[in-house]
């Protein structure tokens, strides 16, 4: 009988220091993070695209290319293939309206003629924000395409241009829709042209 009036009384008096807790979190505003400024050490306010972020994305369009090897198997001068890719985009503010960091994107080639084809890549990319959301994007690295002849994947460098528009959806999420177009070349290959329509959730 003791050893249960003394675990229903450490039973009460942890839900008392909880709820005392939850009160207390409740009462007190939420410290905000804090970025190295001009000024010395800054607040981060509502809408501040300083300090760290994390923006998963999708983007729908299509690749066509200029392949001699596609050429020589195919007897046609260009290929068309429409794709699908998933992004997720790591990185930092450096100020208000400049973001840096790296995209790595994973997708497939959906063509009858070549069938499912997998590829990944990734990017180092840079967001410059002009007037309100409106921002221009630029990015270099590797990624995957189809190799002229259909049979496999290959690696190819270059890069990605766009123009696109933010949303803020709260204080710190915002909904980013961009134009893009992506360019690869693969040695001995030709060139891949890739425009397409990106959708990028962001969490500041």
């Amino acid at each position: 009988m003791m050893r249960r009036r003394l675990r229903l009384r450490a039973l009460h008096s942890l839900l008392m220091v909880v709820g005392a807790y939850l009160g207390l979190c409740s009462l007190t505003p939420v410290a905000e993070a804090s970025v190295l400024g001009r000024r010395g050490i800054e607040i981060e306010g509502p809408q501040d695209r300083r300090g760290f972020f994390i923006g998963p994305g999708i983007g729908f369009g299509a690749t066509y290319f200029d392949s001699p090897l596609f050429a020589r198997t195919f007897n046609e001068a260009t290929a068309f293939i429409p794709g699908g890719r998933i992004e997720l985009a790591l990185g930092g503010g450096v100020g208000k309206r400049l973001t840096l960091g790296v995209n790595l994107h994973l997708g497939t080639y959906m063509s009858s003629r070549f069938g499912p084809k997998v590829f990944f890549g990734g990017d180092v990319e840079a967001n410059v924000f002009i007037v309100r959301g409106f921002f221009v994007r630029t990015g270099i690295g590797i990624g995957g395409v189809p190799q002229g002849d259909g049979r496999r994947v290959r690696m190819g460098a270059g890069g990605v241009v766009g123009l696109g528009y933010e949303f803020w959806l709260n204080a710190s999420a915002a909904l980013g829709v961009a134009l893009l177009y992506d360019i690869r070349a693969v040695p001995g290959d030709g060139l891949r042209h890739t425009p397409y329509v990106g959708l990028r959730f962001a969490w500041y």
